[in-house]
């Protein structure tokens, strides 16, 4: 009995010690067009003395984006002892600012760059070392290899790399030097089917400084992509470049500012496969995804014209400028640049080569597919703060992908896919003393997209117009599309929420605009009552409840528009959800 007891004792002891913690979130949607996906994530997390560990269930069949998996999906063991870190398993790291390494997990655009290995730190207060050494498969949807589907991924890569991250730091001041070596397994498009194996080195520096006013941060990256040849079974010359990033910030008393540079020249790729990254190797990898020189925006509609970043080939700046104008009044503004860091021109064959020296700056001419955008918002807080008007404006122009181009002594002809926005992001919000809010979302839109066609004959300019890709419903050509979205809810803290949303076009999304009788696509309950047009609009109503402080459930019904999301610069199509249910739970422990 005693030794029970005793036994008892200690097993009480060793609970106490540990701490378990975890979420589950639950997603669920079912289309009228036949579109379905139900998904659930598991997170745990247990602590016991100097150990923590991490695991991740998925039950997926299918996921709204990505494979179907059921099972453990991730999983992490750390140990901290000290200065000393150990981490075995999936890992997610950023060195730098990632123009070596920045793995991460984006599950809204289905973009997974962890680690599965081992990472080892040591950090002091003047030297940090952080080595690991692990695999990473990366898979993505692309419309260069067969069997392409907007929500699977259909080709995949595959990753043994090592790496090492060293950091000193003194006073104000520190640098450090990052080295990463990967062996890659690349299929390429080939008949029958290929793979090749490649060995990419990357080799960086970085350095930081910062007082009371300002701090600057630079880094500079070099990479070298050689090919293993089956002839002589050794690693021959492929391709190099290198990237290079900095950013500065000023603080005053009530105003600062932040500048950002980037220069990526990790690979040149001609206008017709810039964006294939199956034939053409050895450039900028997956785990890098370093950072971009244009605004991430919050709001839908500028989600929607965001620019896709060519971390390949890309030089840009981006300037804010935020500060209080009174204790009631904050403002923000934001200008940046991009564009390819050289011109293009085509032979008389077709194909493209450069033209002129790399930029160093942006470049305004089309053939460098230039990226233009201004941003700005006033935000004021009333009535003791209870109401909240944030008021913006944006301007934005992007030269996507440049189509054709000839010069001869005589002519001139340049054709190229072009797209400008500008955009009235208008948010509100109001809560009541008694835990009451109101929340109001207005944006509108007006939006031009087509292939811009500019022709000088003799010197005499004979053509320089968009040709819309927009129009009406009878078939005439619209140069300009008006988006509006409305998004409007009430609730009462902390218990529940209900909204209504509504994504309006003034252009119908089906060709020409003519009608269709295609019952998959027919509105819904909520469009009929408020007597919308299927074609130009989507409605939706969201309830969502808190049954308790840890666990929300969620309900909506009706359409999403869908359209262009991105992520640090990475972009997909997300494809409209039409006249549906979706369903969410979330519970934290």
């Amino acid at each position: 009995m005693k030794s029970l007891l005793i036994l008892l004792s200690y097993f009480s002891l060793l609970i106490g010690q540990v701490s378990f913690s975890g979420n589950v979130v639950t997603r669920i949607g079912e289309s009228r067009t036949g579109y379905y996906y139900n998904e659930s994530l598991i997170n745990n997390q247990i602590q016991f003395g100097r150990f923590n560990s991490w695991f991740q269930f998925e039950f997926s069949d299918p996921p709204e984006l990505g494979r179907k998996f059921n099972g453990l999906r991730k999983l992490r063991l750390e140990y901290v002892n000290g200065p000393l870190q150990i981490k075995l398993g999936d890992m997610y790291e950023i060195w730098g600012r990632g123009l070596i390494l920045n793995s991460l997990d984006d599950q809204s655009i289905d973009r997974d760059t962890g680690i599965r290995g081992i990472g080892i730190e040591y950090d002091t207060d003047a030297f940090n070392i952080q080595f690991l050494t692990g695999k990473n498969d990366f898979s993505f949807s692309t419309i260069y290899s067969p069997g392409y589907d907007s929500r699977v991924p259909n080709y995949t890569t595959s990753h043994n790399l090592y790496g090492v991250n060293t950091e000193w730091r003194l006073n104000s001041h520190l640098g450090g030097l990052t080295f990463l070596q990967s062996k890659e397994s690349h299929p390429v498009n080939t008949f029958p089917a290929d793979t090749l194996d490649l060995k990419n080195r990357l080799l960086g520096a970085h350095y930081i400084y910062n007082n009371s006013i300002m701090d600057i941060y630079v880094e500079y990256s070099k990479n070298w992509s050689t090919t293993l040849k089956s002839d002589n079974n050794k690693y021959e010359n492929h391709l190099d470049g290198r990237g290079f990033y900095g950013n500065a910030n000023v603080y005053f008393s009530s105003i600062s500012f932040n500048f950002e540079y980037i220069n990526y020249r990790f690979g040149t790729l001609d206008p017709a496969n810039r964006w294939n990254n199956i034939d053409n190797y050895g450039m900028a990898q997956e785990f890098q995804n370093p950072p971009i020189a244009s605004l991430i925006h919050s709001t839908t509609l500028l989600k929607r014209v965001s620019h896709q970043t060519d971390f390949n080939n890309e030089v840009g700046y981006k300037l804010d400028i935020l500060g209080a104008i009174t204790d009631n009044y904050e403002f923000y503004g934001s200008i940046s640049r991009t564009s390819r860091s050289h011109t293009w021109i085509q032979n008389d064959d077709y194909t493209w080569e450069t033209e002129g020296e790399y930029a160093l700056i942006p470049l305004s001419n089309p053939r460098a597919t230039p990226f233009n955008s201004i941003y700005g918002d006033i935000t004021g807080y009333f009535f003791d703060y209870a109401l909240h008007l944030k008021a913006g404006y944006a301007v934005s122009e992007d030269i996507i992908d440049l189509v054709f181009y000839s010069k001869t002594d005589t002519s001139k002809s340049l054709n190229y896919t072009y797209q400008s926005a500008k955009t009235l992001p208008l948010h509100t919000t109001y809560t009541f003393s008694n835990g009451w809010s109101i929340d109001v979302k207005i944006e509108t839109q007006w939006l031009k997209k087509g292939l811009w066609r500019f022709r000088e004959i003799n010197g005499v300019i004979v053509a320089d117009s968009l040709i819309s890709e927009f129009y009406d419903e009878n078939g005439k050509q619209i140069d300009t599309q008006k988006n509006t979205f409305i998004s409007m809810s009430i609730g009462k803290t902390p218990k529940w929420t209900v909204a209504f949303t509504l994504d309006n076009t003034t252009i119908s999304e089906t060709l020409f605009g003519s009608p269709s009788n295609d019952e998959t696509t027919s509105s819904n309950s909520l469009e009929d009552l408020l007597g919308l047009d299927k074609d130009k609009n989507w409605a939706n109503v969201e309830f969502v409840y808190n049954i308790t402080s840890s666990i929300r459930i969620s309900m909506m019904y009706g359409s999403l528009k869908g359209g262009l999301l991105c992520a640090n610069g990475v972009c997909r199509i997300i494809e409209p959800f039409d006249n549906g249910f979706k369903m969410g739970i979330t519970a934290a422990f």
